[in-house]
């Protein structure tokens, strides 16, 4: 399996783990909402990751988030299923590596 490997500094570290903890939980939130249509739910998991995914340099992660979030405002299904994949395959695949070490 391809990974996708993002650098980060050593004071970022502990940070970075909590970030990717939520965004493991929020993959699993966001399947859910999608079964039962839940546009409002998705709206409300993704609406700051936008942001946070920038601050913690995770770009990737940023980008599916406006996506999302727009598919989901739209009630578009389809498009919100793909973004859904999408985070879901990134976060199987993300390593972290620490700058300098």
């Amino acid at each position: 399996m391809e990974r996708v490997i993002v650098t980060i500094e050593a004071s970022m570290e502990g940070t970075v783990d909590n970030f990717l903890l939520m965004r493991h939980r929020d993959v699993e939130y966001l399947k859910e909402a999608l079964v039962t249509d839940d546009f409002e739910r998705m709206m409300e998991i993704v609406k700051d990751l936008s942001e946070e995914g920038r601050c913690c340099g995770f770009d990737f992660i940023a980008s599916i988030g406006t996506k999302l979030f727009a598919a989901a405002s739209e009630k578009n299904k389809l498009a919100a299923e793909i973004c859904v994949d999408l985070f879901s395959w990134y976060m199987t695949r993300i390593r972290t590596e620490v700058f300098g070490e």
